[in-house]
């Protein structure tokens, strides 16, 4: 037999019997099997089933909820769904609801309307923020109830129709406002032909080719009452067209840097459609102020362009009123991918012939960049773009520098582009080539925005005033 042990060592006192025995007391513990299923009873103090778990809840959405937590962990922890979405649990995996707008596994994706889409609903300038589409207008409009669609606040509104390198035709500043050279309009010293650059005449006809045969703005047709209001039209001392340019606002001009050299004393005149009679919106105005960009490269008509101040403000009317400034990102995502342009002036309708005495229109399709560079025997510099035809003898011509370039976009337009230089006119193979206006958006502003007296500016009366600034050059991409 085996030895009996004493019963001290088999049994201990009461109080160490509890510590080493003790169990907590069960939930519901009297008669628990009649009573509703307890979740603490059921599944916290010992493992449980589904359908243990099911008599507790009741509801299969419930325990199902709960199920898949208790089952697996918790899914949703970290927050998985973005975009404010809701995440539920399941059996190794989750799901996630998402708030409007977005969709994907984790709410990542946005089906907004945004920019790239229909311009994200907006009427004129549209911008992404946060994953928002935020729109805003042009000066003279303001947002709409919808905040989408654009009203404007004034009875003529900035784009709405109201009912060789020959040169399409030079002041300067530099990237603050401070910095310009200015120039008295009443005397700009010699007067410089509006045919040479770099040296050649392009005026003359390649070899073999007849110019008389090109029939150009080139092309185009007459701008009917009311759409054209913007063209503005530089008149020299013996009263003839030499450049053009677009109405910005009630005291600015657009128009190019070249143009600034080839009259002693000019004027602006705006409402012209027909230069041999009156219609009664033909308005002349004195020029106060030029300003031409202080990096303006005469032998590349590099940096192209100029901002004239006039000493009175153009009183807007039928056939006058200003374009629109657009902004800068909007316009080089949406103007400047448009199919076409349209460009007008009282230039050349061919090559050698005489300036057109009616104000010719022309829609004028943008060209790739890289068939644009391909296409010239000249530097085609970050600041300009190409339009045109490479086959049809329509074209912008002499006499028509420092014109609009404008494009449309839901019946409102943008300025886009200056009249710069070409290649001769309509030549086949060749294309315009327009100052690119987006580039200089800022500067701009900024020169519409300096009160003439603030920059030292000299009536055309007085001895004329030039002041440089020189501005860093700063990088370019690859030409």
């Amino acid at each position: 037999m085996g030895r009996v042990a004493p019963a001290g060592a088999v049994f201990l006192p009461r109080d160490q019997a509890h510590r080493v025995l003790q169990r907590a007391r069960r939930a519901n513990s009297f008669l628990e099997e009649m009573k509703q299923g307890n979740l603490e009873r059921e599944c916290r103090e010992e493992a449980c089933s589904y359908e243990e778990a099911r008599e507790v809840f009741e509801d299969k959405e419930q325990t199902d909820e709960f199920w898949s937590i208790y089952k697996d962990g918790d899914q949703c922890e970290g927050c998985p769904c973005l975009n404010q979405g809701r995440c539920k649990d399941g059996l190794g995996d989750y799901t996630c609801t998402c708030a409007e707008g977005f969709e994907g596994k984790n709410c990542e994706f946005s089906t907004r309307e945004l920019c790239s889409l229909d311009n994200g609903g907006c009427d004129q300038f549209c911008r992404e923020e946060r994953g928002e589409v935020r729109c805003s207008c042009a000066r003279g409009y303001v947002l709409g109830d919808d905040r989408k669609s654009c009203v404007s606040t004034e009875p003529f509104p900035c784009g709405k129709f109201t009912q060789g390198r020959s040169r399409r035709s030079i002041i300067h500043i530099g990237e603050d406002a401070s910095e310009l050279e200015q120039h008295d309009p009443g005397d700009l010293g010699p007067t410089e032909s509006s045919f040479h650059l770099l040296g050649l005449n392009r005026t003359e006809s390649n070899s073999g080719e007849d110019g008389s045969q090109l029939v150009r703005i080139v092309g185009g047709r007459d701008c009917a009452e009311g759409e054209c209001p913007w063209q503005a039209l530089l008149v020299n001392e013996e009263n003839e067209g030499f450049c053009g340019g677009t109405i910005l606002s009630e005291f600015y001009i657009l128009t190019a840097a070249h143009c600034l050299h080839q009259a002693k004393r000019f004027t602006v005149r705006v409402g012209d459609r027909n230069m041999e009679q009156e219609e009664g919106n033909e308005m002349a105005h004195e020029v106060e102020m030029t300003v031409k960009h202080s990096r303006f490269v005469k032998e590349t008509y590099d940096f192209d362009i100029a901002v004239l101040r006039l000493k009175t403000p153009i009183q807007f009317r039928r056939n006058v009123a200003p374009a629109c400034l657009p902004e800068k990102d909007w316009a080089e995502a949406t103007l400047l991918t448009q199919k076409t342009g349209v460009v007008s002036g009282f230039g050349r309708t061919h090559e050698k012939g005489r300036l057109s005495s009616t104000l010719k229109m022309l829609e004028v399709p943008y060209v790739d960049r890289n068939t644009c560079k391909l296409s010239s025997s000249f530097s085609i510099t970050p600041n300009m773009f190409c339009a045109g035809y490479d086959a049809q003898p329509e074209d912008a011509c002499q006499g028509d520098s420092g014109g609009p370039h404008v494009t449309r976009f839901k019946d409102t337009y943008y300025v886009t582009g200056i009249v710069s230089w070409g290649e001769g006119c309509a030549r086949k193979g060749k294309f315009g080539v327009y100052t690119k206006v987006s580039n200089f958006l800022k500067w701009i502003d900024k020169i519409m925005k300096t009160r003439a007296g603030a920059v030292g500016s000299r009536s055309p009366t007085e001895a004329p005033a030039t002041r440089t600034v020189p501005t860093p050059l700063p990088p370019h991409a690859g030409l």
